[in-house]
């Protein structure tokens, strides 16, 4: 008789991570599958092989594998459809429940594969055919989007590079730092009742211009970024993709390989980038070196969805460090990376360089008291905006996150200004304001705050004629070119464009922020 081919175990196994990059293929990039796929499969097969070593049979210790991985990766998709109708209060219940509902399902199944005598065969063919069609669907779905994708053609529409040559005499070195949702000093006043005039302060007595009214051109941090360092709007890229779409590759591409480190890099500049931890800015095509990119082949993203659907979520329950304390100490550690290394570039290189950080802070997650101490608050890779936390609660984690954040800032701004071998080129901007989620607030509010930003600017020459309070970050590296490297670029006209996390190519201009005076 034909023997059976049993591969289902593995099938199995990988259709959760497919899955989980199927409904956020917008958000992550394939490279980031490698890392959970290569543990997933590794450990089903480990699993395998030691049941098929006690059991000595093939089939059954396949069919035993598969139940094993489909309770594992089923679990927090059942306890989600739950929660959803339930207070958080009976959430131990639930959990305690339902793993003796598991327990029950996993010994029973187990017990009977092993003491049957009946042939598995049918079984076994149903079972193979059933993860089949699993994968189909979602390398269907995976595929579609893909080909769907393929078609999107942008414009590249490079300005004249600039070439210095090799002198590098009087080039400052130009460091762009980006603070992920950090609030402008009105929206810190009105909304948080916080005071961050000290820091202000602090800019403008080392001679920093920092506006009092500027806003950012886009809602969404992967617009707004393509935008600032293309040095241009991005509207067409709604008749591209299209208005309802989730699609982020594109901008993603004009990120990695943007206008202004171009112009820079053939200007003689070296190009550094800090992996962020998000995609979009985790290792850019342009820059010669990327850094703090310890953990560039994972993708925390995938990483803590794979966990909040398996049954590795209970931990969160029943053990006192919880499994997320993983992912508050990568952040951490990341962020920590990030301030500590951008003070020492310039022990690696006699070029002038062009740095930018990005870095995934105040926003959530809530990592950092205000004195850098660890925090114990809820993780999160939610939407933007989502509140998860009571409202009090969330403007404490915020104010303390962006506090300590505006005391390590300060340290690296006193460094770079006085380890520079000249004085440097610093923008510190916000990407967005903050999405507030808070119930009260209204939507003109809410819009107020997610455009609102800080934006500060350092040149060597303190002369400051062609920025002015209401600049938008499109224009940021324009007038920086055209006022320290000769250029005539000029500026576009400064225009504000709000749009949802779950409709961003949907873009609406805002035009009247009275609501902040």
């Amino acid at each position: 008789m034909k023997k059976q081919i049993v591969f289902h175990p593995i099938l199995i196994a990988l259709f959760p991570v497919l899955l989980i990059y199927s409904q956020n293929i917008h958000l992550i990039l394939l490279q980031g599958l490698i890392f959970p796929i290569l543990i997933i499969v590794a450990v089903t097969i480990a699993l395998w092989i030691s049941i098929k070593f006690i059991l000595k049979n093939t089939i059954k210790s396949g069919l035993i594998s598969s139940i094993c991985i489909f309770l594992f990766f089923s679990y927090g998709h059942i306890f989600k459809i739950i929660e959803s109708n339930l207070t958080q209060e009976s959430f131990v219940s639930i959990h305690i429940i339902l793993l003796i509902l598991y327990t029950v399902i996993a010994v029973l199944s187990i017990y009977y594969l092993v003491k049957t005598n009946r042939r598995l065969n049918n079984f076994t063919t149903i079972t193979n055919t059933m993860s089949i069609a699993l994968m189909v669907f979602v390398i269907y779905n995976i595929g579609a989007y893909n080909f769907q994708s393929s078609s999107f053609e942008v414009q590249d529409d490079s300005f004249n590079s600039i070439i210095l040559g090799n002198d590098f005499k009087n080039t400052s070195d130009i460091y762009y730092i980006v603070m992920d949702e950090y609030a402008s000093l009105r929206i810190l006043d009105k909304i948080y009742d916080y005071d961050n005039s000290n820091f202000v302060e602090f800019l403008e007595d080392r001679g920093f211009y920092v506006t009092k009214n500027s806003h950012s051109n886009y809602a969404q941090t992967f617009l707004a970024t393509s935008s600032t360092l293309n040095m241009k709007n991005v509207n067409y890229l709604s008749d591209i993709v299209g208005e309802e779409s989730l699609d982020q590759r594109i901008p993603y591409q004009m990120i990695s390989n943007n206008i202004v480190m171009k112009n820079f890099k053939h200007m003689g500049y070296e190009i550094y980038n800090f992996d962020s931890g998000w995609w979009g800015t985790r290792n850019l095509q342009i820059a010669d070196v990327n850094l703090c990119s310890k953990n560039q082949s994972m993708d925390f993203h995938t990483l803590y969805k794979l966990k909040q659907t398996s049954i590795l979520r209970i931990f969160d329950v029943f053990i006192k460090d919880p499994t997320s304390k993983i992912f508050h100490q990568e952040r951490r550690d990341r962020i920590f990376c990030q301030f500590d290394d951008i003070t020492k570039i310039k022990q690696e290189t006699e070029k002038p360089v062009f740095v930018f950080m990005h870095v995934m802070a105040p926003h959530d997650p809530y990592v950092f008291g205000p004195n850098g101490e660890e925090v114990n608050y809820k993780y999160t890779f939610g939407p933007t905006g989502t509140a998860y936390l009571d409202p009090s609660e969330e403007k404490i984690a915020y104010l303390n996150q962006l506090t300590y954040l505006t005391k390590i800032l300060e340290e690296t701004i006193e460094n770079l200004l006085e380890n520079s071998d000249g004085p440097p080129i610093i923008i510190i901007q916000s990407d967005t304001g903050p999405d507030i989620g808070f119930s009260d607030a209204t939507n003109e509010l809410r819009q107020a705050s997610r455009m609102s930003i800080f934006n500060a600017y350092y040149f060597p020459n303190e002369k400051y004629d062609l920025l002015y309070d209401d600049i938008t970050p499109v224009n940021s590296f324009r007038i920086i070119f055209d006022s320290h490297f000769q250029t005539n670029l000029g500026i576009v006209e400064d225009k504000v464009f709000f749009s949802t996390y779950e409709k961003p190519y949907t873009l609406i201009e805002i035009t009247d922020f009275g609501i902040l005076d």
